[in-house]
C-alpha cells in the first residue's frame, strides 16, 4: 500500500458494515496470501444485485486483486502509525495527500521513461 502505508507500519482497523463501504476505503481482508490491506476501487454485483464482490488494489499496483467477498473483510483501515504518531486516513487532508503522492509517483515514473 505504499506510499499510503509503508512496510512495517502499524495500522488501526475499525469494523465496517458492507453497506457502509465506499470507493477509496482501505479494507483489511483475509486473502489466500494472508491478511491484506488494499484500497477499494470498485464493486461487482450479480445481475440481481444480491451477490456483491469488492474490487481492491494496492496504491502502487496496476493489477487488481481477485474479487473479495464481504465476509472476507475484517474492517476498514482508519489510521497508520508513522513517526511515532497515529495519522488518520479517513480525513479530507489524508485524501489530498494521497492524491499528491500518487501524482508524484506518476511524474517520477514518466521522467524515468523519458530519461533512462
Amino acid at each position: 500500500m505504499q506510499p499510503t502505508i509503508e512496510d512495517g507500519e502499524l495500522i488501526t482497523v475499525a469494523p465496517v458494515e458492507p453497506a457502509a463501504v465506499k470507493r477509496g476505503d482501505i479494507l483489511l481482508y483475509q486473502g489466500e496470501r494472508g491478511l491484506i490491506a488494499h484500497r477499494l476501487v470498485g464493486l461487482r454485483r450479480s445481475a440481481k444485485g444480491e451477490d456483491v464482490r469488492y474490487l481492491l488494489r494496492g496504491d502502487a499496483s496496476v493489477d487488481r486483486d481477485d474479487p473479495v467477498r464481504p465476509g472476507q473483510v475484517l474492517g476498514r483501515v482508519v489510521a497508520v502509525r508513522r513517526g511515532g504518531r497515529s495519522r488518520a486516513l479517513d480525513t479530507r487532508k489524508a485524501n489530498i495527500l494521497r492524491l499528491v503522492r500518487q501524482a508524484a509517483v506518476l511524474v517520477r515514473s514518466t521522467i524515468g521513461l523519458i530519461h533512462p
